[in-house]
């Protein structure tokens, strides 16, 4: 009997053969996990936010699959070099509550309370939505929509008021201007602050020259709000009775809020 054909060496091929076999399937079975994971092997990309470039590590495919700003930035002919970006003129903590909504589809923000509670929450998100607006991304823009539309207004359409503060939950001055500074014509939220102050305000307001004068330097926003003014004297419908009339338009492309 030759070598090949002794007991002892069949025995030893075919255990080879079962730990080839098992390797294989083992192997196959990291590979599916592997399809599964969401950021195995997902490379990550440093983006240093604010004047002091505070550092922030993001998931490239993630971070470019709801930006078309980044996938242009990491991924287009003008690549970032090396997987890091400055952005100096950006809000870290508007960039932090970006990376909290991408990851979670959520981020904290300020609880609607007294007026200085509730001027934050007016800033933290409207600077959210300028961050957002600047990296194209409408998904969270109509989130932040959301917010301050409950911000503002009761689930009946009548605005919120604290008669302990004599408080009314508006956006001041300062978040106009910072909107109308930030934003292009017609924008969702633009639409959004000249709506309030035309809805929500005695029209008796409009008749003094305080209003005007204290916003002079915001001649669209005035423009605005006289366009809702006249929209409200012809009796037509509150736009503020549905957050739906603020919303972006989001691309089919297969990225959802889920």
């Amino acid at each position: 009997m030759s070598a090949a054909g002794s007991p002892s060496v069949k025995i030893l091929l075919k255990r080879k053969a079962e730990q080839s076999q098992s390797s294989n399937e083992a192997a196959g079975k990291k590979l599916r996990i592997v399809d599964k994971l969401s950021f195995c092997n997902d490379p990550t990309v440093t983006l240093k936010v604010g004047p002091d470039l505070l550092p922030f590590h993001v998931h490239q495919n993630l971070l470019c699959k709801h930006s078309p700003f980044f996938a242009a930035a990491f991924n287009g002919s003008f690549k970032e070099s090396a997987g890091s970006m400055e952005l100096r003129e950006d809000d870290p903590e508007a960039f932090d509550r970006f990376l909290q909504w991408l990851y979670r589809r959520d981020f904290t923000i300020s609880p609607i309370g007294d007026k200085q509670c509730t001027s934050s929450r007016y800033q933290e998100l409207v600077r959210v939505y300028i961050l957002a607006d600047k990296l194209d991304v409408p998904l969270l823009k109509n989130r932040v929509m959301v917010s301050l539309f409950d911000t503002v207004t009761l689930p009946n359409g009548n605005f919120r008021w604290q008669p302990s503060l004599n408080c009314r939950f508006r956006p001041r001055s300062r978040e106009v201007k910072l909107v109308y500074t930030n934003t292009v014509k017609g924008s969702p939220i633009r639409n959004f602050m000249a709506a309030y102050y035309a809805w929500y305000r005695p029209v008796a307001k409009y008749e003094e020259e305080h209003f005007w004068d204290h916003n002079s330097d915001i001649p669209d926003f005035l423009n605005d709000v006289s366009i809702n003014l006249a929209r409200r004297s012809n009796n037509r419908t509150n736009p503020l009775l549905d957050v739906n009339n603020f919303m972006e338009p989001v691309p089919d492309d297969g990225v959802t809020e889920d």
